[in-house]
């Protein structure tokens, strides 16, 4: 995390019956509401409402704003496994490696994969090396990048720590979906580890069919913070 902000701690916040309630009312609102709606969308009401409001902003999973508004302090995982009623706007974070033989870009291929299942995203990120970038330069590719110099594409730490503030602010507002196909192991490793500290979805895509895997799917998700597992009160 950035300087001063703690990792939410989402399997203790699900694991009580009416926090999670509350954390469904607030993302079907689409990730912000007033205690009264809350209050109407989840059931939970007056000062178990309070508790429960109090006991996932201690958690880190939602924070007050003022006049009594509350938001999802991230919109992923929840915008992504439980359903809205706004449309959320969806974040790609992908990688880009050198050409080599390739005709198309990596990212270009996943992006096209997604929109076949009705994810078309709003906002392209790009972690890339200034040689990757040289390699496809002629493409004038429409994206965010952040480039990583040769040392850094390298090592899981350096890729890490150069895109944690940028992913950070994404996860705020956005559907975050991470892409780890290409460019380096180390900088693939990082993305995976990204994903699975944060509860981001993410993909991979065979090179040689095109075929789209969910390493980190909605059912993954949910397994992980154990939804649909008895819950406490």
């Amino acid at each position: 995390m950035t300087e001063g902000e703690k990792l939410p701690n989402y399997t203790l916040a699900i694991s009580a019956e009416n926090s999670k309630r509350v954390i469904e009312a607030l993302t079907k609102n689409g990730g912000i509401a007033t205690f009264s709606e809350i209050q109407r969308l989840s059931g939970v009401r007056g000062s178990v409402l309070t508790h429960h409001l109090n006991r996932l902003q201690h958690l880190h999973v939602i924070e007050r704003e003022v006049k009594g508004t509350y938001r999802l302090t991230f919109k992923t995982p929840f915008c992504f496994i439980f359903p809205t009623k706004t449309k959320i706007p969806i974040a790609y974070f992908g990688l880009l490696g050198r050409r080599e033989s390739r005709e198309e870009p990596e990212p270009q291929v996943a992006l096209k994969l997604l929109e076949k299942e009705k994810l078309k995203p709003d906002l392209i990120y790009v972690v890339t090396s200034p040689e990757a970038l040289n390699d496809w330069k002629d493409l004038k590719l429409p994206y965010q990048w952040i480039l990583c110099y040769e040392d850094e594409i390298i090592n899981v730490d350096s890729v890490k720590e150069k895109i944690l503030k940028q992913l950070i602010s994404l996860l705020k507002q956005y559907i975050v979906i991470m892409d780890c196909t290409s460019a380096t192991k180390p900088a693939t490793i990082a993305y995976y580890e990204l994903a699975q500290t944060y509860y981001i979805p993410l993909i991979y895509v065979y090179e040689e069919t095109k075929e789209l895997k969910w390493l980190i799917s909605k059912k993954t998700i949910m397994e992980q913070l154990g939804i649909g597992k008895p819950h406490q009160i």
